[in-house]
């Protein structure tokens, strides 16, 4: 299985690869959405032997069959500037806490792990895993003005307007003169010339990430960081895709004892997994069958109004 944040060495890579050029075919798949290295083409009687060199390595091998599958995570804290928790120290805690249920299959079917680092989400977790932790934030968009003025200077009032204005799914943003701009606590803005500026009523934002991918730097992410935390998302099974659904809105991942109420959230979901689900169903399809009210009130989880959505 690959490490958090998918960071190998290079010493790593080649060992890999002498191994397979040795026992195998040579042809190896760095990493599927299900997060495995896939190591392709081997004789049956070369398979055991891959296996335990690889073993030696450190790597631990399996993630198949009805039990905690390979979990995933974005390179995130390491190396993006988006990153809201660190992803690769929560995905070792719940790693090491979920080894054996790795390893020794007893569930009714497959659970997924992943960490993505911000709302971009570039580990599909929303859409492909049973328990999806998403870096966020609570406070208001951070703004740089120099960076705005250097942005709006390269591109246009067109663009500015087009391109971030309008798609904003929320219409939190507002281009305004700058003596018309509002203050406030839920406010943030930022001049993007000697005449206009950019205001943005942070109640009405949703997270979204467009802006600030348009606007890097310009627009960052708040300082009161943690991670949404969501269930049930899935490819196509017995009842169709399914996305996650919210069942903590926000969670500090600072301390370790925040990493500890998250590895216990994926124990007591497991638990009741284990215990309520039918053979060949995945935990959403549970929620759909015995109701989110009825899983809130197992998990012992209580309804946030930021959960609904209207």
């Amino acid at each position: 299985m690959p490490p958090p944040g998918m960071h190998y060495d290079t010493k790593v890579l080649r060992d890999m690869c002498d191994i397979w050029e040795k026992h195998g075919s040579g042809l190896i798949a760095f990493h599927g959405q299900s997060g495995d290295i896939m190591f392709q083409g081997a004789t049956t009687e070369n398979v055991q032997k891959a296996f335990d060199e690889i073993n030696e390595l450190g790597f631990d091998m399996g993630g198949a069959g009805p039990a905690v599958r390979t979990s995933m995570s974005c390179v995130g804290a390491a190396r993006c500037e988006q990153s809201c928790y660190d992803e690769a120290k929560a995905h070792r805690a719940v790693l090491n806490t979920f080894l054996d249920d790795i390893h020794r299959p007893s569930l009714p079917y497959k659970f997924k792990f992943k960490f993505s680092g911000c709302p971009n989400d570039c580990m599909n977790s929303i859409q492909r895993s049973d328990m999806a932790v998403i870096g966020t934030w609570r406070d208001n968009i951070r703004t740089d003005e120099a960076l705005a003025k250097k942005w709006f200077a390269r591109h246009s009032m067109d663009q500015l307007v087009n391109d971030i204005v309008a798609r904003c799914p929320t219409k939190t943003f507002q281009l305004k003169q700058i003596k018309s701009v509002k203050s406030g606590p839920t406010i943030s803005s930022v001049a993007i010339n000697d005449t206009h500026a950019i205001e943005i009523e942070n109640r009405d934002c949703v997270r979204c990430m467009h802006c600030i991918n348009v606007m890097t730097g310009a627009l960052a992410p708040g300082k009161d960081k943690g991670a949404t935390i969501l269930m049930g998302g899935k490819r196509t099974l017995k009842i169709g895709d399914l996305m996650g659904t919210v069942i903590i809105p926000f969670m500090k991942l600072d301390t370790d004892e925040d990493m500890e109420k998250l590895v216990d959230l994926g124990q007591r979901t497991i638990d009741f997994f284990a215990e309520n689900a039918l053979e060949h169903e995945r935990t959403g399809e549970m929620i759909e069958r015995i109701g989110l009210a009825s899983f809130l009130e197992a998990m012992e989880i209580d309804v946030d109004p930021n959960m609904i959505s209207t």
